[in-house]
């Protein structure tokens, strides 16, 4: 399989019984949500009969990945342009909403009344209503949300009676961090409500569990990437060819972008023998900063945002890759780094940190090197090492790609998520 290929229910292998499943997301789709789409086209491919219900589509950068895999026209978008702004032009979208859930079932009105009062405030009432119309329709779904506060608006709907549906929520990072910093009561209604509660990480597991979330509830189900997508070789540079370490991610403080690039000026000013590059891909709002810090240095090249495809094109030229995640100071994390499953996918060794769920993916002196939080000097060490010693590139490389076909395996976690909405679906 690869990332050209669509989905075919007809022609695939349904290892389950066909049944009702709506992705329900805040906004689709996200540029940088890609395990969302592949989670997608396998959970179709195993007998999910998918649809996709979106609150909006994104306002930059959309993802063309639901187009090629085939399911774009299972996606429903309640505001496909700018949504209503405005008092009165949110009162009369409220009013629209609720007449077509009156008209659908005349004893709601009760349950409305009932949400209107509850004071959520992660979309406007007048959206919640519009997704508890679509949602109606379809009582026999299994409403499965990537990110808590979206399950946490399907979560409010059920709890005044208005959404049916049995609800499975997907925890990644921000939303069991940063989300939960003015009020860490936030989930209450959620882990009430969910049928099933899904930390993509133990150590997410361990954070429900400390948020008060049912155990009974929470199953870890980790991501996965495609590994029959990502071609692997040994890793080594050519004589006379750059050593390419290479980083990949959103320009955030969480990705610890300045400590890549200041640990490897480090390295470049250290060992002027070593002949090292360093390519710096994605885009986001310290993309100024990391620029302003990179200028200075022609073996540092930033790429901006690229096409996934490009993205994978960048990795199969690249020796090293480098991703040194911190704990962000609005208290945003990681969960496990999708772009590091990649990288591991296609033989590159890793450095990275200590830091949330990614020591269950990268076994330090194994497949790579993890070094403490915003440590310059031992990141710079690290990079070193491997730039110095191609042999290591070769067993870490070869460590790695064993650990994604091993745990990591995109289809192998598909089966796991879908065993479990199997069971949930047969209790309807």
């Amino acid at each position: 399989m690869n990332y050209s290929q669509r989905i075919n229910v007809e022609e695939a292998t349904r290892e389950f019984e066909p049944f009702p499943v709506v992705y329900f997301s805040l906004s689709f789709p996200e540029l940088s949500q890609t395990f969302v789409f592949n989670e997608i086209r396998s959970i179709a491919e195993l007998g999910g009969d998918i649809r996709v219900l979106s609150c909006k589509a994104p306002s930059g950068n959309r993802s063309n990945l639901p187009k090629v895999y085939g399911y774009e026209d299972r996606v429903d978008t309640i505001f496909n342009g700018a949504e209503s702004s405005g008092r009165a032009r949110r009162l009369m979208a409220a009013v629209r909403a609720a007449s077509k859930l009156l008209i659908r079932n005349p004893a709601l009105l009760p349950n409305i009344l009932s949400a209107a009062r509850s004071g959520d405030s992660v979309v406007p009432f007048s959206t919640k209503l519009a997704i508890a119309d679509r949602l109606q329709s379809q009582p026999d779904s299994i409403v499965h949300c990537h990110f808590g506060p979206a399950g946490k608006v399907i979560a409010d709907l059920k709890k005044h009676g208005l959404v049916r549906s049995p609800i499975t929520t997907v925890f990644h990072g921000y939303d069991i961090t940063q989300y939960l910093v003015e009020s860490t009561d936030a989930y209450d209604t959620l882990f009430a409500e969910a049928d099933l509660l899904i930390p993509i990480s133990d150590f997410w597991h361990r954070r429900l569990v400390e948020l008060g979330a049912p155990s009974d509830k929470i199953r870890t189900i980790r991501l996965g990437v495609d590994s029959n997508a990502f071609k692997y070789k040994q890793r080594a540079a050519a004589p006379g060819e750059a050593t390419r370490f290479i980083t990949i991610g959103r320009m955030t403080e969480k990705k610890g972008h300045r400590y890549t690039v200041e640990a490897f000026k480090a390295l470049a000013a250290r060992r002027p023998d070593l002949n090292i590059c360093l390519d710096v891909i994605g885009d986001g709002p310290d993309l100024q900063e990391i620029q302003a810090i990179s200028q200075s240095n022609a073996r540092i090249t930033l790429h901006g945002a690229l096409a996934h495809q490009d993205v994978r094109a960048m990795l199969d030229q690249s020796h090293i890759f480098v991703l040194p995640s911190v704990v962000a100071a609005n208290g945003d994390m990681e969960g496990i780094p999708v772009s590091i499953m990649e990288a591991m996918a296609m033989g590159l060794p890793v450095i990275s940190t200590h830091h949330s769920g990614i020591p269950e993916l990268v076994a330090d002196g194994s497949s790579g090197i993890l070094v403490g939080e915003r440590d310059v000097g031992a990141l710079s060490a690290a990079m070193e090492k491997l730039g110095s010693q191609p042999e290591l590139l070769l067993a870490m490389g070869k460590a790695g790609r064993a650990i994604i076909e091993r745990e990591y395996n995109e289809r192998t976690q598909a089966r796991v998520l879908m065993n479990e909405l199997s069971k949930i679906s047969s209790k309807q």
